[in-house]
């Protein structure tokens, strides 16, 4: 078998920074990395960064995966062929509701080449329950989760970081926190020890009450929340120019309306390029945060927005103005 793992997390909240840490290390220890990779417009945004650290990657584009993309997502962890010794990674996009996703992960008797699955979320410490109306999201992928990141610590003092701590452990006091190193160690035992295990035991029926996943017609999402909750969030990808000055672009980034809840995307900057950068934007953060990045060939500079009652005509003016 192999292990199957849901990474979860607020936007924002450095999912994919895990990873870029994470894939190193289990690739030392011998382990190979699937990842799937869920975002709103662009998952290959992300994907092309995952995909430099020897990792496959297959990118997901659309609707979160506790929904509107779940088909697609349990179509494509059933393509995937027994491979003992590797990993399977899921990054869900930032507004994933986990709780239902995890029993459809747990009850798809299609899915027994996988472990059941375990549970990561990672938290931004520094704005852990500071996100108003999205207090309750970032609580519900804590309290399902198996395992607890702490992300953004390092400026944190250590009265806050203890305080984060107890509140998540208030929250979900049976979860272990974890660094990456440790949760690379934890794969590695967990991968070893299935390794000559074929599949698990299917757990029978999807108890949620959606009914039999394999009786759902393709394109339709079977998942209703309970409370009927629609996803709040929408998304854009624009185009970029494909050279712009730093100093402008950076700016237009910082300014950027509240309602954007995250920006993130591809861009060459006219004093470096041959150069291509992944730029990310979390608001309540003072710096826009560049990785330099190796893309494919037909790559091109764009930018993600994700956020709520967002003014799209506004923000593609700004993005002319840089050309």
């Amino acid at each position: 078998m192999m292990p199957l793992v849901l990474m979860a997390g607020f936007l924002g909240a450095g999912k994919t920074r895990f990873l870029t840490t994470l894939i190193p290390l289990l690739l030392d220890r011998g382990v190979r990395v699937r990842v799937v990779l869920n975002d709103f417009e662009n998952a290959r945004i992300d994907a092309a960064r995952l995909a430099e650290l020897d990792a496959l990657v297959t990118p997901l584009n659309g609707e979160c995966v506790c929904c509107g993309s779940l088909r697609e997502l349990l179509d494509t962890l059933q393509a995937v062929p027994p491979d003992p010794g590797s990993v399977m990674l899921i990054e869900a996009n930032g507004a994933t509701e986990t709780d239902e996703l995890l029993g459809y992960l747990t009850t798809d008797t299609t899915l027994t080449q996988f472990t059941l699955p375990l549970q990561l979320t990672v938290i931004d410490a520094a704005r852990w329950q500071k996100r108003w109306w999205n207090n309750g999201l970032e609580v519900a992928q804590t309290t399902t989760a198996t395992h607890v990141h702490l992300n953004w610590t390092e400026k944190l003092s250590a009265d806050r970081r203890r305080t984060v701590e107890q509140r998540v452990g208030a929250v979900n006091a049976r979860a272990t926190f974890t660094t990456p190193v440790d949760f690379a160690a934890t794969l590695h035992a967990l991968a070893d020890a299935t390794r000559e295990v074929g599949r698990r035991a299917p757990l029978g029926a999807n108890p949620l009450g959606a009914g039999p996943l394999d009786d759902v017609a393709p394109g339709i999402a079977p998942h209703r929340h309970g409370t009927g909750h629609v996803h709040p969030f929408g998304s854009i990808a624009l185009a970029l120019p494909p050279l712009v000055a730093r100093a402008p672009f950076l700016a237009f980034v910082q300014a950027l309306p509240e309602s954007v809840v995250r920006a993130k995307g591809l861009v060459r900057f006219a004093d470096r390029p041959a150069d291509m950068f992944v730029w990310n934007r979390v608001p309540g953060r003072r710096t826009v945060q560049l990785d330099h990045s190796r893309p494919h060939a037909d790559a091109e500079a764009t930018a993600l927005f994700i956020g709520v009652g967002m003014d799209v005509g506004e923000i593609a003016a700004r993005i002319a103005a840089l050309a």
